[in-house]
This record gives C-alpha cells, structure tokens and sequence, in this order.
C-alpha cells in the first residue's frame, strides 16, 4: 500500500509540474483574445486554439507522467515475481516492456478472439508487430509455435513476431520457429528486464 501512494505521489508531482507552462500557455492564449475581443472570428478561432493547445499539454504530460510510472515498475520487478504473475498479468507486465523500451501502439489483445495473439505494436522503426506471451511452468512445446506462426502466416500476415515465455522453450520449439519469430526465453526476459538487453524482433 505505502509502494502505490509514492508512486501515485511521484505521478502526482510530475503533473503538477507541468501547470505552470499550461497556465502560462493560457494566460498568453487569453491576453491575446483580449486585444482582438473586437473580431469574433478571431475570438472564436483563438479560443479553439487555446483549447486544443492546453489538451495537447495535457495529454504530452500524461503520456510522460505514464511512461515514468511504468517504467518505475518495471525498475523494481524481479524475474522471480513473473512466477507469481496469472497470465494476464503477465501479458501487461510484457506491454510495459515494449512500451518502456520504445514500442508504440501497445495493444493487450487476450481473450477468445485474440487471432492468436496477445499483444500487438509498432516497432521503434515503425514496423507492425505481433506478440505472444506464455507465463507457464513448463517449456513451450512445438505446437504453441506452430500455432503462432499460423496466426502470423493468416489474419497478422505482414507481422513480425515475438513469442515471449516465462519459462523457456522446448528444443523442439526452437527448431520450430526457425526463423520465423524471436524468441524470449526466461534468461532473455531477465535481462531485458533488467534493461541489459532489449530482444530485436527478426527481419522481414
């Protein structure tokens, strides 16, 4: 409990951080408005203006309030507590990952309708990608490969593909994917975690 309220109070600090530009923006924003409060159509267009302006204050300190939280967490996460993960812990602790080490667009996916994925995003050159995330207590077989490679070979054909599993794969898996995919086993999840070694999703 005393963990969440200082991160609630250091997310807290950075937004207020970010009002005096905000107010600052809005002063300057009405000041002008003022001297032109004679000609509506600039009244009307400089309001829009000033409004778009403070929401887009507004979302940027968000954004960045957001990435330090998680990143925060990410910091302090062993690898032994993936092990007390469900799996859908697990797929948000993976999303946190990716989005703390430059991938956009995270999307958790999960559920029945998923296509075979998890999560899915963008690469930091851009590039579409699909995950998979297994938080078993056993390897991953061949066939939970195979059935991946399908989902990127039919509804996320054009995908890259990152098949992340907490407690490794079979060596049968390995030969498996072959090419197809990278895989993060638990040894180069530890290390992405702790910010050693970011896994490079394969070329197209």
């Amino acid at each position: 409990m005393r963990q969440r309220q200082r991160v609630r109070r250091r997310w807290t600090r950075r937004l207020r951080g970010s009002l005096p530009l905000a107010a600052v923006v809005l002063l300057l924003g009405f000041g002008w408005l003022f001297d032109n409060a004679d000609r509506p159509g600039l009244w009307l267009g400089g309001g829009l203006a000033a409004l778009a302006g403070a929401a887009a204050l507004g979302w940027w300190a968000w954004s960045r309030a957001r990435l330090a939280r998680e990143r925060w967490i990410v910091g302090r996460t062993g690898i032994a507590a993936v092990d007390t993960m469900t799996g859908t812990e697990f797929e948000h602790h993976v999303a946190r990952l990716l989005r703390t080490h430059g991938y956009t667009r995270v999307t958790v996916v999960g559920g029945a309708s998923d296509g075979g994925v998890d999560l899915r995003a963008q690469t930091p050159d851009g590039r579409p990608l699909a995950v998979q995330c297994k938080r078993w207590r056993r390897p991953v077989p061949p066939n939970e490969v195979r059935a991946f490679l399908g989902a990127l070979a039919g509804g996320h054909r054009g995908y890259l593909g990152m098949f992340v599993a907490a407690n490794g794969f079979t060596r049968e898996a390995v030969r498996e994917a072959g090419d197809g995919m990278v895989l993060v086993d638990r040894h180069a999840l530890g290390l992405w975690m702790a910010g050693e070694r970011v896994p490079e999703p394969p070329p197209r």
